[in-house]
C-alpha cells in the first residue's frame, strides 16, 4: 500500500533507524544466505526472510525494498503514512496481501511488484498461504516457482479475497504474478 519504493524506503529508515534494506550489503546479514533470499529492515536490523521472520508478523515489499514489523496494524500505519507522490510504474497502488493462516490471520506478506513473477521461497513463505486479499490489481497464484505449475482456480482479480483457499491449495501457492 505505498506509493512509491523511495518513500517506503526512506520511511523505513525513519522507523529503524538503518539504511534501506535495498541496499543491504554482505556486512550486513550473516553469511550463507540463499541467493535469491530477501533481506529486510526491520527493528533496527536486518532479516534473512528465508530463514525465519523473527518476532516480525508483518512485511511488506516493493520489489526493490522490503521492511517487516511486529504487526500487520503497525505496517498499515506506517505505510499509509508515505502514501504521497506517484505510483510507479512497476507498482500496484494497492497491495496484494497474503496471509499464513485462514481468515486473514497469522504473519501477512503484502507485496505490490507488477508484472514479473514473484518467488515467495525469497520471502519465507513458500507453500505458506492459507488466506488473501487482492489489491487494486488482479494477481495469479501458481503452485511453481515463476509461474509454472498449475494454477489457483479461486478468484484473484482486483478486490478479491478469500478467507480460506480453494479445497487442495492450502499451503500450496510457490509463486504469484501481479498484473
Amino acid at each position: 500500500m505505498f506509493r512509491t519504493a523511495r518513500l517506503l524506503a526512506v520511511t523505513a529508515a525513519a522507523v529503524v533507524g538503518v539504511v534501506p534494506a535495498a541496499h543491504a550489503t554482505n556486512a550486513d546479514v550473516s553469511d550463507g544466505r540463499a541467493p535469491d533470499a530477501v533481506i529486510a529492515a526491520f527493528d533496527g536490523g536486518w532479516i534473512d526472510l528465508t530463514k525465519g521472520w523473527g518476532e516480525a508478523t508483518a512485511c511488506s515489499s516493493d520489489g526493490a525494498s522490503t521492511v517487516c514489523f511486529r504487526t500487520e496494524a503497525e505496517m498499515d500505519q506506517t505505510l499509509n503514512a508515505s502514501l504521497r507522490g506517484p505510483v510507479p510504474l512497476a507498482s500496484c497502488s494497492s497491495s496484494l496481501r497474503l496471509y499464513r493462516s485462514t481468515g486473514f490471520a497469522g504473519g501477512v506478506l503484502s507485496l505490490t511488484t507488477q508484472n514479473t513473477y514473484i518467488n515467495l521461497s525469497a520471502y519465507g513463505f513458500d507453500n505458506d498461504t492459507s488466506s488473501y486479499r487482492v489489491g487494486a490489481c488482479a494477481a495469479y497464484f501458481y503452485d511453481g516457482v515463476n509461474g509454472s505449475g498449475s494454477l489457483y482456480p479461486g478468484s484473484t482479480g482486483a478486490g478479491a479475497s478469500a478467507s480460506s483457499m480453494v479445497s487442495g491449495w492450502d499451503n500450496r501457492i510457490s509463486s504469484v504474478y501481479i498484473t
